[in-house]
């Protein structure tokens, strides 16, 4: 780990500035554009300010850093002039740190990875109110413990993150939203198919939709509008071997299934029967993202609704944790802490952990 994230300096009350991450000589000694901050926080104190991140954005790396209540139109707005995407998108409406609270992943995982992979670095606010740089615009930057991914999905424990580092990736001028339908069988057979497949690597996603006992597949393809022949070919094959049927909506944006109510983490091998199960539930809808194992789970506004999260919760952790498995809920509270977790909150909390 780097000793350098826990240089202490001067306190005075600045905002987060840098050296300019890649301004003195980018890694193609080109120098990013800065993004202009907000009005400085009193309350916040830099541990090193030469150290923290500025708002910047590398078209040539790739990387942006911009607050963490940014929204999808935020970052559409500086990247998409540079030909540019971030593409964990699961709430246009929602910040960031909502969707990162939220889940780990967003259906554009399966090609991308979760959002550990694709937030390389951040200005984090501990709560006394001093400012670390944690991880760098890289995207190998730790051996042994990675502090930065334990805070990333810490929740509020031990302080917030007030700028991410983000990947991006390249804008093309083709997406689709393509549909596979058919009998449960036939659809819950066609999963480990594409998933096996070369293909399966050139979808931005590849997810397993079930409510109310009706399921489908959904694949979304965001590629050259000269290459979208090349995919409809493939998927109109693939749907006539598995006796589905291909729908296809026709530039469509990318799926915004918004923040998931409850986050169920299992294998990619049982992914389709977990939400195929707990979509049978009424007012339920889950989302399974095949290729990370992961399914979202949606339910119905109404005053049912945590106490039905919480029997889900009840009724899927033991043999999520036999996995290796685990849940999350924007509703719920954690479960109290085990003796050493405890112990080890206990010494993060002190000052001298960061020092």
């Amino acid at each position: 780990m780097n000793s350098e994230l826990f240089e202490t300096g001067t306190e005075k009350p600045v905002v987060a500035q840098s050296m300019g991450i890649g301004s003195e000589a980018g890694c193609l000694g080109h120098s990013p554009a800065k993004i202009p901050t907000q009005i400085p926080d009193p309350t916040e104190q830099p541990a090193n300010e030469s150290r923290l991140f500025e708002r910047f954005i590398d078209p040539i790396d790739g990387v942006m850093c911009l607050s963490a209540d940014a929204t999808a139109a935020d970052i559409a707005a500086i990247a998409e002039p540079h030909k540019l995407r971030y593409p964990l998108i699961l709430d246009p409406n929602a910040s960031l740190v909502q969707q990162v609270e939220a889940t780990g992943f967003a259906p554009a995982s399966s090609r991308f990875g979760p959002y550990c992979d694709n937030i390389l670095g951040m200005n984090w606010k501990r709560p006394d109110g001093r400012i670390l740089r944690i991880g760098e615009r890289v995207v190998k930057t730790t051996t042994g413990y990675d502090l930065f991914r334990f805070l990333l999905h810490s929740g509020n424990r031990f302080g917030r993150p007030l700028d991410y580092v983000l990947r991006l990736r390249p804008v093309c001028d083709c997406s689709q939203i393509c549909r596979l339908q058919g009998t449960a069988d036939d659809v819950r057979t066609a999963v480990p198919l594409l998933l096996q497949s070369s293909w399966m690597h050139w979808f931005d996603s590849i997810d397993f939709l079930s409510e109310s006992g009706q399921s489908f597949l959904r694949i979304a393809v965001h590629c050259p509008a000269t290459e979208w022949p090349l995919f409809e070919q493939y998927l109109s094959s693939f749907a006539a071997q598995q006796t589905l049927r291909l729908d296809i909506l026709q530039e469509a944006s990318p799926p915004f299934d918004g923040c998931p109510d409850l986050t169920l983490k299992t294998t990619p091998d049982r992914v389709v029967d977990l939400a195929e199960k707990l979509g049978k539930h009424g007012g339920v809808l889950c989302v399974g993202l095949c290729h990370n194992g992961v399914v979202h789970v949606y339910i119905q506004e109404g005053a049912g609704r945590v106490a039905l999260i919480e029997a889900l919760v009840r009724q899927t952790t033991p043999e999520l944790h036999t996995l290796g498995g685990d849940w999350n809920s924007r509703h719920l509270r954690p479960f109290p802490l085990s003796p050493i977790e405890a112990e080890w909150t206990a010494i993060l909390a002190k000052e001298a952990t960061f020092q």
